[in-house]
């Protein structure tokens, strides 16, 4: 005896559409991409590349700095106007991450340097960032930093 089974269309539509990015049957976001967006992150802040910060920062990104004071991504933008490509020196020492289906965590560790007012600034800073998959790509949505004494 043949059993036919019947599947109406739309489970194949509702399918498709659950399968793209920014849903929940997206893939999930991997500790190695974060790692990736990161070492681009770096890349990009080192010679104040706006175009690709732009992208990888989230429209609703939310960055606060050491001082406890918190900007929006058009302001992050606005501020790399003064920004000189090279001056700035960055060593990323250790990226932790942590993965939650499309959101990832890194806990960054990195060496900060560069002339302030004609006087040489080196530091170190702990930032936790908060990455999303989303339908545009890994974004950064949050971010905070903390100077280490």
């Amino acid at each position: 005896m043949k059993t036919t089974i019947s599947i109406p269309p739309i489970y194949f539509v509702l399918v498709s559409i659950l399968s793209l990015p920014g849903t929940c049957l997206a893939s999930d976001l991997t500790a190695l991409e974060v790692s990736q967006v990161e070492r681009k992150l770096n890349d990009a802040l080192i010679v104040c590349d706006a175009r690709i910060l732009n992208t990888l920062w989230d429209d609703d990104l939310t960055f606060i700095f050491p001082n406890g004071v918190a900007e929006d991504k058009e302001k992050r933008l606005k501020g790399l106007a003064d920004c000189v490509p090279g001056k700035l020196q960055s060593t990323v020492e250790t990226i932790s991450t942590k993965v939650y289906g499309n959101v990832g965590v890194a806990i960054v560790l990195s060496s900060w340097a560069s002339e302030i007012n004609g006087k040489p600034f080196a530091a170190k800073f702990r930032a936790t960032h908060v990455w999303a998959r989303k339908a545009n790509g890994i974004v950064l949505v949050a971010a905070h930093v903390s100077q280490l004494k």
